[in-house]
């Protein structure tokens, strides 16, 4: 039995350092564990076993302290409007990504909101062998009046190509698909399909690189 808790415990403090891990790296670097849902199981999972684990240790003083740690750090999220508390929650349950694309050469384009009060981010995400890398984390919003940056094309007729200052904004979470046009080192180029519209734009990567690509 005793042999039994060893590994029990041993288990899952092997699940709080990946976690923990996952979110040091996400903080200094902006990557995480490879795939979209991977930090999310370990969250999970994590969560799941830490009941079991403070009902079997909670004679332990140990414990205790761990238990109401746990109590006031969730307290904490709860207080200031909820905020840090649904941020979390969106974030681990994965319904906080609105959209997403997997384009070619391992890049992913997702839409995400992890914040009831903020407005919808877009994330440009470079698949590693072990970590994926955040290259660009801007808003969503396509502003086709800023004909420096943006192409418009008729989806009717590829050949009529518009730059109006005019136009609507368009914005990257109502995309219905996504081709991967270009990419270089600094930036990618993406061909977004909306329902009425097509229209492609350069997105510039952020200068920090990593040792995962």
């Amino acid at each position: 039995m005793e042999n039994k808790k060893r590994i029990l415990i041993s288990a899952y403090l092997f699940i709080s350092a990946l976690m923990v891990l996952n979110v040091v790296i996400y903080s200094a670097w902006e990557m995480s564990f490879t795939g979209y849902w991977s930090d999310r199981a370990i969250f999970w999972l994590w969560l799941l076993v830490t009941p079991i684990i403070i009902v079997i240790f909670w004679k332990k003083i140990g414990m205790k302290i761990y238990f109401w740690l746990l109590v006031v750090g969730l307290i904490l999220t709860i207080l200031p409007m909820a905020i840090p508390f649904f941020g979390i929650l969106l974030a681990g349950s994965g319904s906080g990504r609105l959209n997403h694309f997997n384009l070619a050469n391992n890049i992913r384009v997702q839409t995400v909101s992890y914040g009831v009060m903020g407005r919808p981010r877009l994330q440009v995400v470079k698949d590693g062998l072990l970590f994926d890398k955040i290259k660009l984390e801007d808003g969503d919003e396509i502003f086709t009046n800023d004909t420096t940056w943006i192409e418009v094309k008729d989806v009717n007729n590829q050949k009529n190509m518009t730059k109006s200052l005019e136009l609507k904004t368009l914005e990257i979470r109502d995309a219905k698909n996504a081709k991967l046009i270009n990419e270089t080192y600094t930036s990618i180029t993406v061909m977004y399909l909306f329902e009425k519209d097509t229209v492609e734009t350069t997105h510039v990567f952020k200068e920090k690189t990593s040792f995962n690509y």
